[in-house]
């Protein structure tokens, strides 16, 4: 990759003495291609910043601005990339230009990547999706499909991991982009590896390193060789993972990359040299000295999982101190290049605690990640599951939410009121319309069905003719033709879903209890969603607790116990 690079400052060198702005600036914009992840940025910010000085418009120079962010990132400083990114978002704000927003879009998540920018990140990923779904160019969804993917891994969302995955899987048959390929079978390949299906993970890897070698990518090597050393770990081949190892420790110590040599510490204890292991996460920053970036998450993992395992106890006690704000995250290397666990597993291992190892037992058995629950062992069989402490109670004028130790305050909220009732009344069903207190007022004339007679036929004739043609498709191989059947077909089960209620009773236009029923629903959504925000986590354990409609109620989790503190007397029983 070395002449790579030489190639690309010969390119720009050669741009620099035309004297023309725009060859200089396409010149520059290729550099940060030629970049290994993490690796030394060398002299290429520098180019970059030539260009912008000489740039003479304002979309060239919200690219200059995004190439920027992207090299400092790329290069392991990724506190330099903010101002880059935020001031490419400002030029690109003032031009009506889809694809220049898709660009500083991406540059402004590589420079919000670290760990408590998740869900700025979220949106920031949503934003790029819906901008890059109406460009033709496949590179632009490329990007905006990593991104999703990436963050649904974070919050270990397994549905729009999927949904991403088929995304790529698409646009991979569409493109016809080896580039593209390299991509969307290196991330089913770390799907496969989750899933435990190390046979498939085994062919995709051979497809991933066969259309690497066409690809003119810095970082082919690096997702190969993360790829080859997870499947290793997996199937306990322990003369690959010395090699993988011995590798990761070499170009760690070469580049100065903190997180690779973390990871040749894991490798080695998997490989049967805890000594070796020990001996590179000594020569390591101390945990609360690493930067908050996107790698802070994989690097203190890998760490506390040696600590613990070589009799370090210090440090892997310093390793639990950083990582507890982040409980309930997955750790990733990189954009969803491999999985590493889940926070909770290296908690466990770092406090022995055993509600610790419960919640990453869930999560592992929730995503079907047989290895990694397997490897953590099963919670002893006398202990008890502990009750952790929750908040969700008026504190004055406003609401204290989230866990015992890591509250956060939000304003009083209607959803809030909702909650609070339900959690309080454990398993009674409440009617929506006696939660958005409409109990007893006068009734809305009822208007009908949602929908009548004639448009429930229309519907049935159509979902028929649609399941026809999927046949057809899918006998024909026409993938693109049975996707958009099948698309249909669920949008109209959708919108049939929205007109029934319970037993496929058609929903009442008007009617006092599907309006509660809307209405408590968006309520509890929007309180969600601000949750989320400071806490994706906690938002999760209240979806997975709280169930609406027409009646809901709360239905908690035996096996994740909660003590919440609804008041600020005593937490409900």
């Amino acid at each position: 990759m070395s002449g790579r690079r030489e190639q690309l400052v010969a390119a720009f060198r050669e741009a620099r003495e035309t004297g023309d702005p725009a060859l200089l600036a396409e010149a520059a914009l290729a550099l940060p291609r030629g970049q290994g992840f993490g690796a030394h940025p060398g002299e290429v910010p520098a180019y970059l910043h030539e260009a912008l000085l000489a740039a003479t418009d304002d979309r060239t120079r919200a690219r200059l601005l995004a190439g920027l962010a992207r090299a400092w990132v790329y290069g392991g400083e990724a506190a330099r990339a903010a101002d880059f990114a935020a001031g490419a978002q400002e030029l690109a704000a003032g031009l009506d230009d889809p694809a220049l927003t898709a660009d500083v879009l991406d540059a402004a998540l590589l420079a919000r990547w670290g760990p408590d920018d998740f869900a700025e990140r979220v949106r920031l990923a949503a934003r790029l999706e819906t901008v890059s779904a109406h460009l033709a160019d496949p590179e632009a969804r490329l990007t905006a499909h990593l991104w999703r993917l990436t963050t649904a891994w974070e919050c270990l969302d397994l549905v729009s991991v999927r949904r991403q995955l088929r995304g790529l899987e698409l646009l991979d048959a569409e493109a016809g982009s080896p580039r593209v390929t390299f991509f969307a079978r290196s991330r089913q390949a770390m799907h496969a590896l989750v899933a435990g299906d190390l046979d498939l993970a085994a062919a995709l890897l051979d497809e991933v390193v066969e259309v690497g070698r066409t690809l003119a990518e810095a970082d082919v090597e690096a997702v190969v060789h993360s790829l080859a050393a997870d499947l290793a770990r997996q199937r306990g081949d322990t003369g690959a993972l010395r090699a993988e190892a011995a590798g990761f420790e070499g170009y760690g110590d070469a580049e100065g990359i903190v997180s690779v040599l973390a990871e040749a510490a894991v490798f080695w204890l998997d490989a049967g040299e805890p000594d070796r292991a020990g001996a590179v996460v000594d020569r390591l920053p101390r945990p609360a000295e690493l930067p908050e970036d996107v790698d802070l998450l994989l690097t203190v993992s890998c760490v506390a999982y040696v600590a613990a395992a070589t009799g370090r106890a210090d440090l892997a006690a310093e390793c639990a101190d950083v990582l507890t704000p982040y409980a309930g995250r997955a750790v990733l290397n990189a954009a969803a290049v491999s999985f590493h666990g889940v926070v909770d597993d290296a908690l466990a291992r770092a406090t022995d605690d055993p509600s610790r190892q419960a919640a990453a037992l869930a999560a592992y058995r929730r995503i079907g990640a047989r290895w990694w629950a397997d490897r953590l062992g099963a919670p002893p069989a006398a202990a008890a599951p502990v009750r952790r402490r929750a908040h969700l109670r008026p504190s004055g004028e406003t609401w204290t939410v989230g866990w015992e130790g890591a509250t956060f305050p939000l304003p009083d909220l209607r959803g809030l009121h909702h909650l609070r009732q339900l959690l309080a009344n454990p398993g009674v069903e409440v009617a929506a319309a006696d939660l958005a207190g409409a109990a007893g007022g006068p009734r809305d004339a009822d208007l009908g069905p949602v929908l009548d007679d004639a448009a429930r036929r229309a519907y049935g004739v159509r979902l028929a003719e649609l399941d026809a043609e999927i046949e057809e498709a899918d006998a024909w191989s026409d993938t693109g033709r049975s996707e958009r059947a099948v698309l249909e077909r669920q949008a109209l089960l959708e919108e049939l879903g929205r007109a029934t209620g319970l037993a496929g009773r058609d929903r009442r236009s008007g009617a006092t209890a599907e309006r509660a029923r809307t209405a408590v629903r968006k309520t509890i959504a929007a309180v969600l969603a601000r949750v989320e925000r400071r806490d994706p986590a906690f938002a999760r354990l209240l979806r997975d607790t709280v169930r609406t409609g027409t009646v809901c109620v709360a239905e908690p989790d035996p096996a994740r116990p909660v003590a919440w503190v609804l008041s600020a007397e005593s937490p409900a029983p």
